[in-house]
């Protein structure tokens, strides 16, 4: 096996992870609640992710400068995200949650546009207007009554509102980790985010890690194992190794597992609106991320 047909392999495992990840913090957010599943996450993740920063000789300390961009890193991609994310998921379904991450790419090319004044083709605006439809198709199941009178379902705009937040981390971190090393700059970025996740969760009295059951518990390790250490270090290897615009390809393949899993495990319906949002969503986001 070569080393391109590895790093699709690699890809691959990453995308069935992160669909199966969704169902574990489903299970979760039944005991603890969105800020203590994101605060405990996200110390392990970050001070993994410090460590080994040390152990490759990258060094630990953030640079001056980087370090409000850090701080926002870690409001927006880590508190912001994870907490509307997993709060969607307490009222909305698994399979509607993969589907609007699968427009995270046409999402961030979007305000790419606006904030860093990155130039897009015709094609790309085509994909990001695609997209954006198929996203609207999932969160209003195809119904024109849902949309005219907004009564879409909280969890499914917490699901659209974390992906916003998700493009404003990623757009931050293109520009820090031109001064920092991508993993020392995640591993700050999910600290930070995990401390103000912490502080916001003493304040409201919304931080309560209750002592979990063994199925939880390996839940919970999976998250932070294989949907965050693992998963992480993988997509860096494809993107090295088979470029952004190939690697983003296989981001579709997660709600393919998230709806499949949703479905055994949670009786979730997956009606002929879905499937038309998914196929807008993928067609759009390939359109999006091949268009130069």
């Amino acid at each position: 096996m070569n080393t391109i047909q590895k790093t699709y392999v690699i890809l691959i495992a990453t995308t069935f992870i992160w669909g199966i990840q969704p169902l574990c913090i489903k299970w979760l957010v039944a005991v603890w609640s969105p800020v203590t599943i994101t605060t405990m996450r996200y110390i392990l993740i970050g001070a993994f992710l410090l460590g080994l920063s040390l152990v490759r000789g990258e060094g630990i300390l953030p640079k001056q400068k980087c370090i409000l961009p850090l701080l926002l890193m870690g409001v927006t991609g880590i508190g912001i995200n994870n907490v509307l994310q997993f709060t969607g998921l307490q009222v909305s379904t698994v399979t509607n949650c993969t589907l609007i991450a699968a427009a995270s790419p046409a999402i961030t090319a979007f305000f790419a546009s606006f904030w860093i004044r990155e130039r897009l083709p015709l094609k790309a605006w085509l994909g990001i207007s695609l997209s954006f439809i198929g996203a609207v198709i999932v969160v209003s199941h195809g119904s024109l009554y849902v949309i005219t009178h907004f009564a879409f379902n909280r969890g499914d705009i917490f699901f659209l509102l974390a992906q916003v937040a998700w493009t404003t981390y990623s757009i931050i971190g293109v520009r820090v980790m031109k001064d920092m090393p991508p993993v020392l700059t995640t591993g700050w970025a999910g600290l930070f985010g995990a401390c103000i996740t912490l502080a916001y969760g003493l304040v409201t009295q919304d931080f309560y890690p209750a002592p979990l059951d063994m199925p939880l518990a390996l839940s919970f390790a999976y998250t932070v194992i294989f949907g965050g250490i693992m998963a992480m270090l993988f997509w860096n290897i494809g993107v090295k190794n088979a470029g952004p615009s190939l690697t983003a390809i296989f981001q579709n393949v997660t709600p393919v597992v998230g709806m499949i899993g949703g479905y055994v495990l949670f009786a979730e319906v997956i009606g002929i609106q879905e499937l038309v949002g998914a196929a807008c969503i993928f067609i759009g986001v390939y359109a999006t991320t091949h268009s130069k």
